[in-house]
């Protein structure tokens, strides 16, 4: 018995401790650092995302075996579920929108009847880019 109130009032405590957390803010990323990360990234997985979720569940106490009766932890395969909407939906519904201030240094290139162009300039309004997440 002794053993149970030990699981849940760790449980409890840990429950407590993520509660009240407080959120770091976000580092700006540079440009360089974007183009060159996002060669890198994976992109989403339902399945990976659902593992590390059930993972954190066991950290706390929270059993992910199957149940005392012996059937089927339902818990687990809804979790699964979940994820795979929320990320279905971010795949499929999500918007990445970018905003790109005033000043921005420009070169564009082009050509005539005379010759090749090249054009140096900076933008003189903010500009608005669009962009799906993957």
């Amino acid at each position: 018995m002794a053993i149970d109130f030990t699981t849940t009032i760790s449980t409890v405590t840990n429950i407590f401790k993520n509660l009240f957390k407080v959120p770091t803010p976000l580092q700006p990323i540079s440009k360089e650092e974007i183009l060159i990360g996002s060669k890198f990234r994976e992109g989403l997985s339902a399945i990976d995302i659902a593992s590390k979720i059930i993972e954190r569940k066991k950290e706390i106490g929270i059993g992910i075996g199957p149940l005392p009766s012996g059937s089927e932890n339902i818990d687990l395969l809804m979790e699964t579920i979940r994820v795979e909407e929320i990320v279905n939906a971010l795949l499929t519904k999500a918007k990445v929108e970018i905003a790109v201030a005033p000043g921005t240094q420009i070169t564009a290139t082009g050509g005539n009847a005379g010759g090749p162009i090249v054009v140096q300039g900076a933008t003189i309004t903010i500009s608005k880019g669009e962009g799906i997440i993957r």
